[in-house]
């Protein structure tokens, strides 16, 4: 397996009217204990003002894994390839996903397939690997290192089919992400298929 990457951030402000860097730090993946190679790196949040304190930023990370609202918040996650399976039951999957997950586990369906919805506006890209976004009605969508993905507030899971045994490269799939809260208006009910008219 290969090593956790670790990645680097580096917040940049306002200092006596001058540009300059008010953080530059590493950030350690955690590694999920239930699901092997699943790993999760919360970046940076904002809260809708145009510049962040750095160091409020790395207190409020782990309240939630949802951006607040009009404010945004950058994660990393590391898929690995479906045959990884979970070493420990579901109720301990679920009750890990809970704790480093806040907000966000809370909106996946009970039937273990991961889907889910959220009033955010995702803008995901692959970092490296390959992924399949899932839609509704069993809709799959394959993409690549560079892809990227608007997701807007649709029902959706993500999948690593990726087969390349003996190769961490290409089995697992990185995605990087930035969450921007949506108005709560957007639902499979009130939206129209402009695909339709």
């Amino acid at each position: 397996m290969v090593a956790s990457k670790s990645h680097r951030r580096v917040v940049t402000g306002h200092r006596t009217r001058k540009s300059m860097v008010l953080s530059d730090q590493r950030h350690e993946p955690y590694n999920f204990k239930t699901v092997g190679g699943l790993r999760h790196t919360y970046m940076c949040s904002t809260d809708g003002s145009l510049e962040s304190d750095p160091d409020k930023v790395e207190k409020e990370l782990p309240k939630s894994a949802l951006p607040y609202t009009n404010g945004s918040l950058l994660q990393i996650v590391t898929f690995p390839a479906a045959k990884a399976t979970a070493s420990t039951s579901d109720v301990q999957v679920a009750q890990e996903f809970f704790t480093r997950l806040p907000g966000l586990a809370d909106t996946f369906e009970c039937d273990g397939s991961q889907m889910h919805v959220t009033q955010t506006v995702d803008y995901a890209i692959l970092l490296d690997g390959e992924l399949w976004l899932e839609l509704d009605d069993a809709e799959t969508v394959h993409l690549a290192a560079g892809d990227i993905v608007v997701q807007q507030a649709t029902r959706h899971g993500w999948r690593n089919k990726g087969e390349h045994p003996g190769n961490d490269r290409f089995r697992n799939a990185r995605r990087g992400f930035v969450t921007h809260q949506s108005a709560p208006t957007l639902s499979p009910d009130t939206l129209d298929d402009p695909r339709s008219s």
